[in-house]
């Protein structure tokens, strides 16, 4: 694997809820988990017009070096300077063979900046 290629900063997230002792809330976030070099290559995209407001939606393919625990469950940023941040849904984890990568399928779009 050429690390030259892995040049974009890529933040795995998980959702965790937690209460608070005092008042009982609950609540629910995204937290980042580590951050680490990956490959982002578009596979497909398509514009949507949802609630008056235009949205873009890619299928993306991200390369990272091999880590445990990456799911479905996780979901990935990444943050382009003077851009805003990009939110990816994991669909699907694919390890390579010698368990040197992983093959993340992702949709996502552009989110608030």
């Amino acid at each position: 694997m050429k690390a030259g290629k892995m040049k974009r900063r890529v933040t795995i997230q998980q959702f965790v809820s937690h209460q608070d002792p005092n008042t009982g809330s609950v609540t629910k976030e995204w937290r980042d988990v580590a951050t680490v070099w990956g490959e982002i290559d578009s596979v497909s995209g398509r514009e949507l017009v949802a609630a008056q407001a235009e949205q873009s939606e890619m299928t993306v393919r991200i390369w990272i070096r091999y880590r445990k625990g990456v799911t479905t469950k996780n979901r990935l940023t990444c943050t382009e300077k003077g851009m805003p941040v990009t939110i990816y849904d994991i669909k699907a984890v694919l390890p390579d063979a010698d368990r040197t990568r992983l093959e993340i399928m992702c949709t996502g779009g552009l989110t608030s900046g």
